[in-house]
């Protein structure tokens, strides 16, 4: 028997190498709790990658991977641009394509700090 379809789950993330464009799933968005202007970042735990988000307290500074929505109307979808975060993150797992997506675990706190484990190893 031959499946059609290889993943039936859609993927919670997802990273593009040459353009560093980021997407965020409103699930992904709303564990987070991400909002406008947030950014986001990955962080190395005992050879786990997790994505956090870093809640901006002013106006004034600018970050990379910095989130906003993906349509004008205010959807929960998000999306960032960071080019250095994409290619170190595929670099660090070894993955030779231009785009990969990824699945989310389930949220841990740590000193505060919400963490998503990014499961890299079964890259959509």
């Amino acid at each position: 028997m031959i499946n059609l379809l290889e993943h039936t789950r859609r993927p919670d993330i997802s990273f593009c190498r040459k353009r560093g464009t980021i997407r965020i799933t409103a699930k992904v968005a709303r564990v987070l709790a991400l909002r406008p202007g947030d950014a986001i970042n990955i962080a190395v735990h005992n050879g786990e990658y997790l994505l956090y988000a870093i809640h901006r307290v002013n106006n004034i500074s600018r970050f990379e991977a910095q989130c906003y929505p993906s349509k004008k109307d205010g959807g929960m979808n998000y999306c960032a641009n960071s080019v250095r975060l994409c290619r170190s993150l595929l670099d660090a797992l070894g993955v030779p394509d231009n785009k990969a997506a990824f699945l989310v675990g389930e949220a841990i706190d740590i000193y505060g700090t919400t963490y998503l484990p990014i499961i890299t190893s079964h890259p959509l």
